[in-house]
Formats: C-alpha cells, sequence, structure tokens
C-alpha cells in the first residue's frame, strides 16, 4: 500500500481566513515523486488558489484533487496548528506536520492516536537547515516586512533627484539581526534607504557591513548576550531597561525601525518602549515583527514594543505608524510556499524509510512532540 500524504486548505480556518500559503506546491511533488517512488499526494480543492496554484497545476503534477480530505492519510503536511477540534483525516499510527502554538497545544491533535511533529523545534545544526522553516519563511518575512514599510512611510526609500528638488535617503534602523533581520538590511539597502542595524551578539557586526548596513556599537560590554545555539540570550530586567536607554537616541532618529528580537522560549523583550516612541518623528514607522508574542511582564499584548497589537496597524498619538502583522510570508505566499513545500520534500527524505513512516532520525524524533519519551525529556527540561 502506497504511503499517502495530504495538503490541506488553509486560508478558511486559520486566524480568521488570514493565511495564503500552503504546504506543498506542484512543482515540490514533482521532486517528492523522484525521491519517494510510489507515494500519493492528495491536495484539498483551491488549497493553492492564494499562493498562485491552481488545482489543474496539481493533478498535472500528479497529485489527486479532492473536494475534502475524506480517505484517512499516513502524513498530513500543514503551516499552521490545526483547530483542536476538527476531525483530522490522519491514519492512527500517523503523523500530523506543522508548526505549534507551543506548550501543550498539540496534544489535541494526538487524542486520535496520530504523532504531532513540531516543526519549530527541529534543532538548529547545519544538516537540519534543508528543512527549517522558521528560517526560510523569515528570510521572507524580513523581505515583506520592509515592502509593508513602503506602504505606510509617507517619504521614498532612496535618495531621489528631480527638476524640482532632491530627497534625502530614509534611515532604517534594524534591531535584531537574525534570519529576517538580515534580510530586511538587505531589502532596504536595494530600496536606497540609509540602514543602521543592532543586535546584542557583537559577532554579526561583519554580516551587517558585509550588507553596507552600519552596526550600532553600544560599546558597553554588558548588553553582549548570546545564548544557545547560536540565537541571543536573555537579558534581566535592570539589564533589558539599561538596553533601551541606550538604543533609545538611535531609534528616535530613526524614519523606520524594524525590531524582530525574540528569545525561544521567552517572552519578546521590550526594545521600544512607549516613551521612545513618543520621542520619534512624526510620520515614522516601526515594524514590530515580534509582535504575536505576549509580555508577561506587563500583562500586555505585544512584541518589542508595548504599543503594537497582533495583526493590527497602531498609530500613536502623534503619528507614529506600528505595524504588528504576525505573518509577513504570507504576504508573498507563491515563493513561501515554495520554500515551504521544499523545506517538506527535505524532511519526508529522511522521515519515510522502505515507503514506511520512521521516527528513527535524530531530527525528526526531536520534533516529535506526542511521543511519550519526548514528553518526559521537555518535563526534565523544564525542571532543569
Amino acid at each position: 500500500m502506497s504511503l499517502k500524504i495530504g495538503i490541506m486548505h488553509e486560508a478558511n480556518v486559520a486566524a480568521g481566513g488570514r493565511e495564503r500559503r500552503v504546504a506543498m506546491t506542484p512543482d515540490a511533488i514533482g521532486r517528492l515523486e523522484k525521491k519517494l517512488p510510489g507515494v500519493v499526494v492528495q491536495v484539498e480543492s483551491g488549497a493553492g488558489m492564494l499562493a498562485g496554484f491552481t488545482d489543474a497545476a496539481y493533478e498535472v503534477a500528479g497529485a489527486q484533487v479532492v473536494k475534502n480530505l475524506k480517505d484517512k492519510v499516513d502524513v498530513l503536511l500543514r503551516i499552521t496548528m490545526p483547530d483542536a477540534k476538527a476531525k483530522l483525516p490522519v491514519k492512527e499510527g500517523g503523523v500530523v506536520v506543522c508548526l505549534t502554538s507551543g506548550g501543550d497545544s498539540w496534544k489535541p491533535l494526538a487524542a486520535g492516536g496520530a504523532d504531532v511533529l513540531a516543526l519549530e523545534k527541529l534543532p538548529r545544526t547545519s544538516r537540519a537547515q534543508a528543512m527549517d522553516v522558521l528560517s526560510s519563511q523569515a528570510n521572507l518575512g524580513g523581505y515583506a516586512a520592509v515592502l509593508g514599510v513602503v506602504q505606510k512611510l509617507p517619504r521614498l526609500m532612496p535618495m531621489l533627484m528631480t527638476s524640482a528638488g532632491s530627497s534625502k535617503p530614509a534611515n532604517v534602523l534594524v534591531l535584531g539581526v537574525g534570519v529576517a533581520g538580515l534580510q530586511a538590511i538587505a531589502t532596504a539597502r536595494r530600496l536606497g534607504a540609509q540602514v543602521k542595524a543592532f543586535d546584542v551578539r557583537p559577532e554579526v557586526s561583519e554580516q551587517i557591513m558585509s550588507l553596507g548596513a552600519k552596526p550600532v556599537v553600544l560599546d558597553d560590554p554588558s548588553v553582549a548576550v548570546e545564548g544557545k545555539g547560536g540565537y541571543a540570550g536573555a537579558m534581566d530586567a535592570a539589564g533589558l531597561l539599561h538596553l533601551q536607554n541606550l538604543l533609545a537616541p538611535f531609534i528616535a532618529e530613526a524614519d523606520v525601525v524594524i525590531s524582530t528580537a525574540q528569545v525561544p522560549g521567552r517572552a519578546a523583550p521590550v526594545l521600544i518602549s512607549a516613551d521612545v516612541v513618543s520621542a520619534m518623528k512624526a510620520g515614522s514607522v516601526i515594524v514590530d515583527m515580534a509582535a504575536g508574542g505576549f509580555n508577561k511582564a506587563n500583562g500586555i499584548a505585544g512584541g518589542n514594543c508595548p504599543l503594537s497589537r497582533a495583526d493590527e496597524v497602531v498609530v500613536a498619538g502623534h503619528g507614529v505608524t506600528i505595524l504588528g502583522e504576525t505573518n509577513w510570508p504570507s504576504m508573498v505566499a507563491g515563493d513561501a510556499s515554495r520554500f515551504w513545500a521544499q523545506n517538506m520534500v527535505n524532511l519526508l527524505g529522511i522521515m519515510v524509510v522502505d515507503g514506511k513512516l520512521s521516527f528513527a532520525d535524530e531530527l525528526v524524533g526531536a520534533m516529535r512532540v506526542s511521543d511519550k519519551r519526548q514528553e518526559t525529556r521537555n518535563k526534565m527540561e523544564a525542571a532543569a
């Protein structure tokens, strides 16, 4: 019996219908079939339309297009986590592959006997890069965020000379130089802006300069914090307040601030306080790419700025616009879906052995949150 993979239509069930991406694309299906001969891919009708992929394109690629996934599949590929109350078409012993909301949010998905792979738990290793959806999507998110700024900024990004005069380039400040931050720097530079960037990891200064931007050097070793796996580390309350004060003058002079700073497993650090926002120029734009988080310290929803609101555009009293979009990759859904789909092809390549599901690979095992052994490991890590 062939291994059956299911692709769901996500736009109508995720975050009020805001998801435009699809977990598998027609071109990726061809590569998947070469890697895993005999695999059957079923796609819900219309699943790829918002990303630019028609049902006919899936059929040409060899997929079975169905109105609804009624037949139970071995592997259900998704981007967002399904509704906990939804009856999923997954066989007992099958697996749901998606991003989860953290914690025990996956448990309802496993109630029917299926395993759950939480894609955000993929280890940060060189071998895992080809399957890393967080990195591939963050890359596109950084690009889309800059384009979002262009729509709201009441001035030009580049210097432009005309017979009526010339404009100065916009000053852009990027806070947090991970994958999204690097792409934001590169995109803003391509649009002609003058870009500065800051990260608590001093070693990223070379990457900033390689993209033509200037690193913000605070010359204070107390704000240099690196966590595990190359991520930024967390600061205590006093250290964070000190960092806010040091960054304040750089934020105040910027026309655009793109903030991407997040710490795995913790609330996003507040880098742009309400007082600093009030010191910015009218017409300035803040993109809070961490706005989907929750700041437990003050009970205010938001990310790096306490004034941001998830999936809303907030305009501060004196005219500073704060963009709290939480799904920037969905704004470029076609290429975002292609990147995601290739990540899934690579993942399935190590997860399917001799036509059967296997969780033996250490990368797959690390994502298998529904495995009882993984639950035990999670509890041990939380207690440590």
